[in-house]
């Protein structure tokens, strides 16, 4: 190797090891804290309240109709009035029921006549008992007829089967119906009901606690401030196929002061849990605050707000709802970590993402 090649190597040499002298350590950024999403927890009292979009019914419906056919006479009441049970409502014609009842009538007494002649002469040997049958089942026949048309005439008056209010007139005055065609819609309004879609997944705690003491209110939305409670009737076992919904009726006491009408609407506010099945330290958060511990132990992160660090919380889980969970341990007004929580360390400094959310 000539001088200048090795002269060169020498200044690269150099100059590497220079370099390599001079270079510093590789420095691992540590965040000051970690950004986390949180909640507040909620007032427990409310922590299971679900709102349900709500229509009204009648207690007690129905379509009513003469039971022989007509000519409508006489209307008596008029769309919403209020009538009392067995209250005449709307007449037909009587002419023809008059003239059918005197004729079985006629046809009765003839029957009868001869029917208390065949037992005296039955008796005497005078008629065969072959005869004095037939004379006594054409007898029965005209009582039967006589009972019927007598019937008729008294279904020319139509009655209401129950006190309520005339919602709707099906029919006008002189106009010719059949029968059970329908005259009025007769409705008993003095109590309320009140239908609600409840999924599948509520409608297996509803199941679950069935009978026992629950928070059902109703709403309106032109009646502010006034909440009206409401008490279970009944609901369907077999789902909507369509909606995949459950129809759950509940009843209310029609208000006093208020118009409240079937088919108006309202907002059903319902606890999920009876009052009983949960204690006064249970409060709701999502799912995803609650981890599992190096001893299995369920625990939550709860935030110091005035060092913002944070502490695990261990918490007993109760029963799931939807993306929610029941947990003991916890109370109102407590921020915990809702996402981030599995990469947490007790006193680790944190920052608040700015969700606007809170727990209900």
């Amino acid at each position: 190797m000539d001088i200048r090649k090795q002269s060169l190597v020498t200044f690269i040499l150099a100059a590497s090891f220079f370099l390599s002298g001079c270079e510093e350590p590789v420095q691992e950024y540590v965040a000051s804290s970690r950004p986390v999403k949180t909640i507040v927890i909620g007032d427990g009292s409310t922590g299971d309240i679900r709102t349900f979009p709500a229509v009204v019914d009648a207690i007690q419906k129905a379509d009513i109709s003469f039971r022989v056919s007509g000519k409508v006479q006489k209307i008596l009441v008029k769309e919403g009035d209020e009538v009392k049970k067995g209250q005449v409502l709307a007449e037909l014609d009587p002419i023809d029921f008059i003239i059918r009842l005197k004729d079985r009538k006629a046809s009765y007494d003839t029957a009868k006549a001869n029917f208390d002649r065949a037992k005296e002469l039955v008796g005497k040997g005078a008629i065969s008992r072959v005869d004095h049958d037939e004379i006594r089942a054409k007898y029965h026949t005209a009582k039967a007829n006589l009972n019927e048309a007598e019937q008729d005439m008294l279904y020319t008056k139509l009655k209401a089967n129950f006190d309520g209010i005339i919602a709707k007139r099906h029919v006008e005055k002189f106009e010719e119906v059949i029968l059970s065609q329908p005259v009025f819609s007769l409705e008993d309004v003095s109590v309320l009901k009140i239908k609600i879609d409840v999924p599948e997944n509520l409608m297996i705690i509803v199941k679950t606690n069935r009978g026992k003491t629950r928070s059902l209110l109703a709403v309106f939305n032109n009646i502010s401030g006034q909440e009206f409670p409401l008490s279970f009737i009944e609901s369907t076992t077999k789902a909507d196929p369509n909606t995949k919904t459950f129809k759950v009726t509940l009843k209310m006491d029609n208000p006093e002061g208020y118009n409240v009408l079937p088919g108006m609407t309202a907002t059903v506010l319902a606890s999920l849990f009876p009052d009983e099945s949960k204690s006064d330290s249970t409060v709701t958060v999502p799912i995803s605050a609650v981890i599992s511990n190096n001893e299995r132990q369920a625990t939550v992160w709860v935030v110091d707000e005035k060092t913002m660090t944070v502490k695990s919380q261990s918490v007993t889980p109760g029963t799931m709802v939807g993306d929610a969970m029941h947990v003991d341990g916890l109370k109102p007004g407590d921020r915990v970590v809702v996402a981030g929580a599995p990469f947490l360390r007790n006193d680790m400094k944190v920052t608040l993402l700015e969700t606007g959310e809170q727990a209900k």
